[in-house]
């Protein structure tokens, strides 16, 4: 099943022009099986999915409450950002990669690191964690993203198989346009969030690009 983890809407997240309803019928309409909310720091509730399901009245189609959470030191120095899942409460943006991961796990959540090779528009360095990912006990990485170029790509799977975690390929869609143009196919059937965690944890995934 094809899953896309990382999509932010203009419920919670400023950034996004998507409307929650519009994105569960374009997911449908790509061939998603399931997308997961990232937004910024915030949480969607269970009840506010179930909701907006019901509201958009689509069948067959599984939606996750993630979150992408931005670390820093305690010095305020950025660390990058990392996609929570399975974790019950919004985490904000004030914590570090090492207490955002210790929460999450305590939780039996997994926890992906955002576009780690994503490349400044200016100067040197990455939107994401960038090398200092192998410092980090993540759960996976995204390998496919659609701000990555081919370095970015080799960097990132470069690191997947080194750390022996999971690749997924997410969206990052803020705009309905790119929903689903890179995804994860999971090799079992995904039903909720603790067999998402499980299938990621397990590494029965593959991401994929369908702008390549």
């Amino acid at each position: 099943m094809e899953i896309d983890l990382h999509i932010h809407t203009n419920r919670y997240s400023g950034c996004s022009n998507i409307n929650p309803k519009e994105v569960l019928k374009k997911a449908k309409r790509v061939g998603l099986d399931g997308i997961a909310f990232t937004e910024h720091g915030i949480r969607w509730s269970d009840e506010q999915i179930s909701i907006l399901i019901e509201k958009a009245k689509i069948e067959n189609l599984l939606v996750f409450a993630g979150q992408e959470v931005a670390c820093y030191t305690s010095y305020g120095q950025f660390q990058g950002e990392l996609l929570v899942y399975g974790y019950p409460k919004s985490l904000g943006s004030n914590r570090s990669i090492e207490q955002v991961i210790r929460l999450v796990h305590a939780e039996g959540g997994v926890v992906i690191a955002a576009h780690p090779f994503k490349k400044l528009q200016t100067g040197e360095g990455y939107y994401g964690v960038g090398h200092t990912i192998y410092d980090f006990s993540v759960d996976g990485l995204e390998i496919e993203h659609p701000s990555y170029d081919d370095d970015s790509r080799n960097l990132a799977k470069q690191a997947m198989k080194q750390m022996k975690i999971a690749g997924i390929g997410s969206s990052d869609s803020h705009d309905l346009r790119s929903v689903g143009m890179c995804r994860t196919v999971f090799e079992k059937t995904v039903t909720s969030m603790e067999s998402l965690c499980e299938e990621i944890r397990a590494k029965r995934l593959k991401a994929i690009n369908l702008l390549r």
